[in-house]
């Protein structure tokens, strides 16, 4: 049995996954949000890294998601999309793969979308229908 795909949603002001079988989660950081109150400097420090992950990781914590096994969200967000080397539909990374990406490149939605394999247990990424 496939595990659906968690509609990870990359908003300004907000992220939202929905996985159809209940109401959408709002995770209370944005691209534009986090961009705009951490980042000063392109690329970003080490400092202001640190201080988005910390953030987004807050952010996951008063969501009231766990972590357990969730298969893949999808995104459908250009930016990370191109970030990721997603480009065609139904191309996947791995966790690892993700992680790899985001050593080498510091933006605010690789970083949330890092920071919810991790915490809330997805194992991959994968391209959405656009």
């Amino acid at each position: 049995m496939t595990t659906p795909l968690t509609a990870l949603r990359l908003q300004p002001g907000c992220t939202t996954l929905a996985d159809g079988t209940g109401p959408e989660v709002v995770i209370g950081v944005g691209v534009d949000d986090l961009a705009r109150r951490v980042f000063r400097h392109d690329p970003p420090t080490a400092v202001e890294i640190e201080r988005a992950i910390d953030l987004v990781e807050d952010a996951l914590g008063a969501s009231g998601l766990r972590h357990g096994e969730r298969g893949e969200p999808g995104i459908a967000h250009p930016p990370l999309l191109a970030a990721l080397g997603l480009v065609a539909r139904g191309m996947r990374l791995g966790r690892e793969e993700v992680e790899a990406r985001f050593e080498r490149l510091a933006a605010a939605a690789l970083l949330i979308l890092r920071e919810c394999l991790h915490h809330l247990g997805y194992a991959g990424v994968r391209r959405a229908a656009s």
